[in-house]
């Protein structure tokens, strides 16, 4: 085990799906080094978190690529959530300070409308306490892959 994984495994990161099995309905094949790793989650809740890697690098400085910042917040806004099919349609963003290597960044995420397929997510992100990142999401959720509706409709456009 690396380092780096001995890091994320001494706060929770590592194997986060097997602590939420039964309660966690969305696919788990994101890779959590990218993407960030699930420390607690309830209804319309997420809280998650990202240490900052050398993958990430943006610069010789080690600045952090606000890309990676704004996939993670998009992630923990997918855990809220907490539904098997589902796609983001929005996204808006602010970054309010840079990250770099080595930071762990934590992001606190909240689901609204909870009745509505459109949901909305508010994301904030904080390295030690000092916000970083605040975003809102919004995703539809769906009765089954998007992919799937897509070649569906593809189909009954062709037989038309």
């Amino acid at each position: 085990m690396s380092e780096y994984d001995e890091s994320l495994q001494d706060i929770g990161l590592i194997d986060s799906s097997e602590r939420f099995q039964g309660i966690l309905n969305i696919p788990m094949s994101i890779n959590s080094t990218l993407c960030g790793g699930i420390l607690d989650m309830k209804s319309n809740y997420a809280k998650t978190a990202l240490m900052a890697s050398n993958e990430m690098v943006f610069d010789d400085e080690r600045l952090v690529h606000g890309g990676f910042i704004i996939g993670a917040g998009e992630w923990a806004a997918h855990v809220a959530v907490n539904t098997q099919y589902s796609v983001t349609i929005s996204t808006k963003a602010n970054l309010y300070a840079p990250a770099r290597v080595g930071d762990l960044i934590e992001f606190e995420a909240h689901a609204y409308f909870e009745e509505s397929k459109k949901r909305e997510i508010k994301v904030v992100g904080t390295i030690k306490g000092v916000k970083v990142f605040e975003g809102t999401y919004q995703i539809v959720v769906l009765e089954e892959h998007i992919f799937k509706i897509q070649q569906k409709k593809k189909s009954d456009d062709n037989d038309e």
